[in-house]
């Protein structure tokens, strides 16, 4: 089985799911880059990535910036109704807030960046 792209995000198959979480029992291993638990997943069934669901219920979009300090994401932006209105807006800030910004969904999800 393969991996499909459907619209941007990664639907995974059970067989590459496996190979991805090593070998560790699946009943008790939640692989943190999807945030899902992979325990109901059988042959041949299919998993959502976090990216593809959280563009998929998003219905707006902020950019936030890393802060040193409290070690976390700072919104700072208003909320755009557009991905691209929020990669216009990234574009404005500095160089350096550019490399540690994000775009996050109104619901809190990381959407895109690093």
């Amino acid at each position: 089985m393969q991996c499909i792209s459907i619209t941007g995000g990664i639907i995974m198959s059970y067989i590459k799911a496996m190979k991805h979480i090593n070998g560790h029992r699946k009943d008790i291993f939640t692989q943190p880059i999807f945030g899902m638990d992979f325990s109901d997943l059988k042959e041949g069934e299919h998993i959502e990535s976090y990216h593809h669901l959280a563009a998929r219920t998003a219905t707006g979009y902020n950019v936030r910036v890393y802060d040193k300090e409290k070690r976390e994401y700072i919104q700072v932006s208003d909320e755009f109704i557009t991905e691209d209105e929020a990669v216009r807006f990234i574009d404005t800030l500095s160089e350096y807030d550019r490399l540690g910004s994000r775009i996050y969904s109104t619901e809190g999800m990381h959407v895109s960046g690093w």
